[in-house]
């Protein structure tokens, strides 16, 4: 589960978009009667005109499940969903309004809170974004969810194992450099982009499969763009050092042969 917060000054507009998207839901609201984002933001200004310093007065969050979990919750479901999460993030007594958006099959909700109590006190936002993250992995954990991070180590093993195995085909055909390397690559069925620097040097690497993409060094460290760099260039030197190794014995024997012959 994800989880994202922000401080905003434009309450009206956001409140707005979040209410007007198509087949949106309002799952829930904390004091506030407003119909649109308009009269909402009023009744937000109330308690913010208590603390006119602070600019960023609104506190924006989205929390999103992932699609498999969001796919099986139901509207209470949800519904405690938010309540949970602004209880932890301690947002619970200031005015609110949340709402669930159905993004083809991905559902998730957007929820908007006073940043201003009803004392005039503005809710500190240092690292907030954090801090949603935190509590959205806690929540996920508590409930039996898979978490962000797991989520994506489990697509960064399973594309990096389908790196490693394209890799282990194009590395015999000893590519002279990363550029032919990628080229060999994409006849594999994966995309490598390559970072440069202004000089032109290889500073990054991401492999391209289908929609999805993983930079090389979460496949491995050795597919970093410098440790990628020095294991085409070792492996090339190695099978052209061999080819004149067995080029030069070739040759020897050719000659020993030869001198055998003529002494027959």
């Amino acid at each position: 589960m994800i989880g994202k917060a922000q401080s905003i000054s434009h309450a009206s507009n956001a409140i707005n978009y979040a209410m007007e998207k198509k087949a949106a839901i309002e799952i829930s609201r904390n004091k506030v009667a407003g119909e649109n984002g308009k009269e909402i933001a009023r009744e937000f200004r109330v308690f913010q005109n208590l603390n006119a310093r602070c600019q960023r007065n609104t506190i924006s969050l989205v929390l999103s499940p992932t699609i498999p979990v969001g796919r099986q919750l139901t509207n209470e479901e949800f519904k405690n969903l938010s309540d949970d999460f602004l209880t932890r993030m301690n947002l619970q007594k200031n005015q609110s309004i949340t709402f669930l958006h159905h993004d083809e099959d991905h559902l998730h909700l957007h929820i908007f809170v006073n940043r201003i109590d009803y004392n005039g006190k503005a809710y500190k936002d240092h690292f907030i974004s954090k801090k949603a993250q935190r509590i959205a992995e806690s929540m996920a954990k508590a409930r039996g969810y898979k978490t962000a991070k797991e989520i994506q180590k489990e697509k960064e093993n399973r594309l990096g194992k389908q790196v490693k195995e394209a890799h282990s085909k194009v590395l015999p055909q000893i590519p002279s450099d990363i550029f032919e390397y990628a080229d060999l690559m994409k006849s594999q069925g994966i995309e490598l982009h390559l970072k440069q620097a202004s000089n032109g040097k290889v500073v990054g690497t991401k492999f391209h499969i289908g929609d999805e993409s993983i930079k090389g060094s979460a496949v491995d460290r050795s597919f970093s763009a410098a440790n990628l760099q020095k294991t085409i260039q070792g492996n090339f030197e190695y099978h052209i050092q061999n080819r004149n190794q067995y080029r030069k014995e070739y040759r020897r024997n050719q000659i020993q042969t030869r001198t055998n012959k003529f002494r027959i």
